[in-house]
């Protein structure tokens, strides 16, 4: 499974009701205990085998309520073009967040190829991106979640609040995952970006094929659900016109600029000058 969103709902016994929770419950509060307490009791369980189970609550129950958030926004999974990042990874990270953030939903997991993945969840009232980073690791298939520890890593960032804070509070390993988790952020802020939906590139083609037949409805929706009873997901992927073929050179760094705006809101916009 190439998605760390994958793996866990796959490893976790409580996975599944933890989505049919937070999809059905209409009160968020509630169901959210609802989750935790859940959580809490299965390892609990655990510990009678694995002791180092009972240490895990916390992080369990703050990935669980990652992924309940997740399920009940719609399931988006939004996967960074490969030549996307390699264009980031040479641009310079902005000194602030955007001012406006456009996502494609208030929770989505965010995947940033060979660095790892994270979960994404937006919090407008507080005007912040609750982000919870997950290694590159994250339940590789053979890895015992249960006795061994998970890397993972939560954190609040504000905007446009400045981004050397969140940058310095964060242990160097994980520096290269949120640069470009923060960098995807602001890049979906641009109007060049494209949220192009597909198929996860190891679906069969067949299935594929089956599911975006061009006139048969019903062939569509046979194609959707033998590829979702497989254990496959719908993935947006993130691709930008202009943006270089990965394995170029870059001969100068990218940058961030601000660009004044003269609607009603005013402010600022970040406007992307990529590497070249």
């Amino acid at each position: 499974m190439l998605y760390a969103v994958q793996r866990y709902a796959a490893t976790r016994p409580w996975a599944r009701r933890v989505g049919q929770l937070y999809t059905q419950a209409v009160q968020a509060e509630a169901v959210q205990q609802e989750g935790m307490a859940l959580v809490a009791r299965e390892l609990e369980r655990a510990a009678q085998v694995y002791p180092a189970a009972s240490a895990r609550i916390a992080t369990e129950q703050r990935l669980a309520d990652a992924y309940g958030q997740f399920c009940r926004h719609g399931r988006v999974m939004a996967q960074l073009d490969s030549g996307l990042m390699q264009a980031l990874e040479h641009t310079r990270l902005p000194a602030n967040m955007p001012e406006r953030l456009s996502l494609p939903a208030n929770a989505f997991y965010l995947h940033a190829g060979e660095q790892g993945g994270a979960f994404v969840m937006h919090l407008p009232d507080s005007r912040a991106v609750a982000l919870l980073l997950l290694a590159a690791d994250f339940s590789l298939p053979g890895r015992d979640w249960l006795a061994q520890g998970e890397q993972s890593l939560a954190l609040l960032v504000n905007y446009p609040g400045e981004l050397a804070a969140p940058m310095a509070t964060v242990a160097p390993e994980w520096h290269a995952l949120l640069a470009m988790v923060l960098g995807g952020l602001a890049v979906m802020t641009q109007p060049k970006l494209e949220m192009v939906c597909g198929w996860e590139e190891a679906a069969p083609a067949e299935l594929v094929a089956l599911a975006s037949h061009p006139t048969c409805v019903k062939s569509r929706k046979k194609g959707r659900s033998q590829l979702l009873q497989a254990g496959f997901q719908e993935v947006s992927y993130c691709r930008m016109a202009g943006v270089a073929d990965t394995g170029t050179a870059f001969a100068s760094q990218g940058y961030w600029r601000r660009q004044a705006l003269n609607d009603a809101q005013g402010g600022s916009r970040l406007v992307w000058v990529m590497p070249r």
